[in-house]
């Protein structure tokens, strides 16, 4: 009996999210308000955090899980980056959202980072996947954000 029960809740579930069409997903969108500062070095890894606006466009609110994706600072790949914790985003509301990160660096890429950080500022490019959630449905989100940030939060070389 509660088999029956769960499958007539999903499919009353997926009748009403097909009805208003929601279940085509849109990726989430950075709007502005970025903004960054690091916590911690620790030999090659870097705790940070990140404050930036996110408009999701969808008729559902996303959970981005953590995730790691690649880290390039100027053209270069420098190492990995990890959203630490899971990050919700409000259906079809810009969030102003402050993540938590840990980048993990290839050998030599501080040193490299120490430079940069008197330039002023830097392209930082992400890419990879990472993987978003809505209830019990997950998808991979293909990531490849370009952004130029100031070197002012990187702390270093001042």
């Amino acid at each position: 009996m509660k088999k029956f029960l769960s499958l007539g809740f999903a499919l009353t579930l997926l009748l009403a999210l097909s009805s208003c069409g929601c279940l085509d997903f849109n990726t989430p969108e950075m709007r502005g308000g970025e903004d960054f500062s690091i916590n911690k070095i620790d030999g090659n890894k870097i705790d940070m955090n990140v404050k930036a606006n996110i408009y999701n466009d969808n008729c559902f609110g996303v959970k981005i899980k953590p995730s790691d994706l690649e880290l390039f600072v100027e053209g270069e790949s420098v190492g990995t980056v990890r959203l630490n914790k899971k990050v919700k985003l409000k259906k079809r509301k810009e969030t102003p959202i402050d993540a938590n990160l840990t980048a993990t660096l290839n050998d030599g890429a501080l040193m490299k980072m120490m430079g940069y950080a008197t330039q002023g500022e830097v392209e930082v490019r992400l890419k990879g996947k990472a993987k978003g959630g809505v209830f019990i449905f997950s998808k991979k989100i293909e990531i490849d954000e370009k952004k130029k940030i100031s070197t002012s939060g990187f702390g270093l070389g001042r």
